[in-house]
């Protein structure tokens, strides 16, 4: 019947579409191309409608970690052509990493959050302090991954910290010099647009425009994208 062969399409137009992603990094990583990819967790905030405008004058598109907070704001992201990805509901380390159940719990809560808000089947995660970080057990952390890997998700860590996190108002120069030290051909920028990172908002456009100068191009993560896991 018509229903399920408009489902037959949607699926072979889906197939075909990873598929040149695929392909599309491949390409990418065999021509040495150098990318960068500009992430930001714990928003979105006013920080976040601030960026969002930096990033438009730059035509340039970013990742937004977010959280279970001010969830009217995600559509703009999405809406804008940035990816919107998971950093759990709370991000409180207490909870998330109470047990294997409560991480998926809190994760599935701002996955279908997401969805409700923008339409996005959001894939693409990050741990709270990232998956080095020192709260999870190791072998809690070795059963998340595994079940992250099994339903389809992929986590992202970072190859380069602007510092941002490391005080509640970084220095602006701190944060340029940090985020643009970075010469790997492809990089992963932790950042923050949490509502107290208003150096942040500051240093971005220096940080685009010292690595447009360097030559590399702006990208938003996919689950096709490059990995940057400090813990596999």
């Amino acid at each position: 019947d018509e229903k399920k062969t408009k489902e037959a399409a949607l699926r072979e137009i889906t197939e075909k579409d990873s598929q040149l992603k695929k392909d599309f990094n491949r390409l990418r990583a065999e021509k040495g191309i150098k990318v960068v990819y500009l992430t930001f967790d714990d928003g979105p905030t006013h920080n976040t409608t601030e960026i969002l405008k930096i990033l438009r004058n730059n035509n340039v598109k970013a990742t937004f970690f977010v959280i279970g907070q001010n969830t009217d704001m995600y559509k703009q992201i999405v809406d804008e052509g940035h990816a919107i990805a998971l950093h759990t509901y709370s991000h409180v380390y207490g909870k998330v990493y109470a047990s294997e159940n409560a991480f998926f719990d809190d994760l599935y809560k701002l996955k279908d959050l997401v969805y409700e808000k923008t339409g996005v089947e959001a894939k693409v995660t990050r741990f709270p302090g990232g998956s080095s970080n020192a709260v999870v057990k190791k072998e809690l952390l070795r059963t998340i991954i595994d079940r992250l890997n099994a339903e389809g998700f992929v986590y992202q860590d970072w190859n380069c910290d602007s510092s941002d996190a490391a005080a509640s108002k970084q220095k602006v120069e701190l944060l340029v010099k940090n985020a643009g030290m970075c010469k790997m051909k492809k990089i992963n920028i932790l950042m923050h647009d949490s509502k107290t990172k208003t150096t942040t908002v500051e240093a971005l456009q220096t940080i685009i425009t010292n690595y447009k100068k360097e030559g590399y191009s702006f990208d938003k993560l996919t689950v096709y994208s490059p990995k940057f896991q400090h813990i596999k």
